[in-house]
């Protein structure tokens, strides 16, 4: 452990050193020939612990991930290569170095030589994309939800004969990307429309992101397959994979080899399959942890006899071996009538309207599936006025006007009619504000903590759920 105010460091603990002393370490290490350091260099073993990465804690305390430095290299080994990463690249960084995710990206395109630019604050990634121009980047799917909202929210203010052009390209990329990814002969007239399309629309999506982008790698969450079909569509591929803190980065789709929805296919000396009893995504391989800090009865839980490593995420692998996500186990919910939904699933679906900023979905013991939503403010006010209907007011006024909530609540019915009658969501509950990390519903990593939320907002759920 190391402090940075030196009254904070605990009295006779060993473990706690101060910034000076790490100075100190550091300048009695300069002194060190280059012959000592090889030596220093040659006592570290492979299965030697490299770090401690602690987990978001969603459903609970979050656990030390104990990490070696065989976790590491062999995943960074197998990545290298799996996806054609070019010393040229260049690379703009936006997620914290603390994720397993962007830890593990960072290690691999500091060892095949790519340049790696730092982005200060996400509100600024806009500037520096066209500063950047990367070529290959990682980005969880939050970042793709909001830029696809600005393209949409943009298209639509332009008016006109733009507007009527913009739709159709988007519902042109949908059909020629679906037929793309089903591996369908696409007919020449949608080629050519597609043509067009990506010539006088979808050219500006790819200056957006700087105008030499090869591929995107998204992680840590879903991403809906309408965003995916127009991002590919558009020239921008998105790659999605799938990681955890406790095996780092285990697979993903490549370049030449992706479906819309899946996290690809695993790595090079990975092992994934899906359990037999209840459909777990288990992984095996030397990128699994070593184990919990001081924790091993949790560590028993979680890597059996085998050595698979139980993710608590559900899915299926399809015939041409690429997996899918479903939700995760201990996510899932039962409805008062016995039947089981998959909240990730019905988000995703959510997260498409540019109406819906953040959702979560609820119904846990109840009668119905509802959902708690936070509006994009600026786009609803905007809709709403197009439409012809007046709604003045704070957020929190505007919460509870029912022509506002019965607009929102129009497009999650919509977005959510493909999926079966008891998934369907019937009812929503907006909500003001954004969930944050500052008020305990979301982690450091972004991702919602259910628990929290059901807690918190137990009576608006059983008003729009029935209790």
């Amino acid at each position: 452990m190391v402090f940075f105010d030196e009254d904070a460091v605990l009295q006779n603990d060993n473990r706690a050193l101060t910034l000076s002393d790490i100075e100190r370490r550091g300048e009695e290490t300069d002194k060190i020939d280059s012959q000592s350091f090889e030596n220093l260099l040659e006592k570290i073993e492979a299965e030697d612990l490299a770090t401690i990465i602690y987990t978001s804690g969603t459903t609970g305390e979050p656990k030390g991930v104990m990490l070696t430095h065989e976790n590491f290299t062999s995943n960074v080994l197998a990545i290298s290569k799996g996806l054609p990463i070019r010393t040229s690249d260049r690379s703009l960084a936006v997620l914290p170095l603390s994720h397993i995710f962007e830890r593990t990206v960072f290690y691999v395109l500091c060892a095949n030589g790519v340049s790696i630019y730092f982005c200060a604050a996400f509100e600024q990634i806009a500037t520096y994309l066209s500063e950047v121009r990367p070529t290959i980047m990682s980005a969880v799917p939050r970042l793709f939800e909001q830029v696809y909202h600005k393209i949409i929210k943009k298209g639509k203010a332009a008016g006109g004969w733009k507007t009527s052009l913009f739709n159709w390209a988007l519902e042109v990329g949908q059909e020629y990307w679906e037929a793309k990814d089903k591996h369908e002969s696409v007919s020449p007239v949608l080629a050519l429309k597609h043509s067009i399309a990506s010539r006088l629309v979808f050219s500006k999506w790819r200056e957006g992101v700087g105008g030499r982008l090869r591929f995107f790698v998204s992680g840590g969450a879903p991403l809906s397959r309408k965003l995916s079909n127009a991002f590919w569509a558009a020239g921008i591929p998105v790659l999605q994979g799938y990681g955890m803190t406790e095996a780092c980065v285990t697979s993903a789709n490549r370049p030449d080899d992706s479906k819309v929805g899946s996290i690809g296919t695993p790595f090079e000396g990975i092992e994934m399959k899906i359990a037999e009893k209840d459909g777990e995504i288990l992984v095996r391989g030397k990128n699994v942890m070593l184990g919990y800090l001081n924790k091993p009865e949790e560590t028993a839980k979680v890597i059996d006899e085998d050595g698979f490593y139980h993710t608590g995420d559900v899915g299926y692998q399809d015939e041409d071996g690429h997996f899918f996500i479903t939700d995760r186990l201990k996510d899932l919910f039962k409805l008062s009538n016995g039947k089981y939904v998959a909240p990730q699933q019905v988000e995703s679906l959510l997260k498409q309207s540019s109406l819906v900023s953040q959702t979560v979905v609820v119904g846990s013991g109840r009668k119905q599936v509802g959902a708690l939503i936070v509006p994009d403010w600026e786009t609803l006010k905007q809709t709403l006025k197009e439409e012809g209907i007046a709604a003045q007011g704070s957020p929190e006024e505007l919460c509870e006007n029912p022509y506002v909530v019965k607009r929102v609540q129009r497009d999650a019915i919509e977005y959510t009619r493909e999926l079966n009658d008891y998934e369907r969501v019937k009812r929503i509950y907006l909500l003001p504000r954004e969930f944050s990390i500052d008020k305990g519903e979301m982690t450091p990593t972004l991702k919602i903590k259910r628990g929290v939320i059901d807690d918190k907002y137990e009576e608006a759920i059983d008003e729009i759920c029935g209790s």
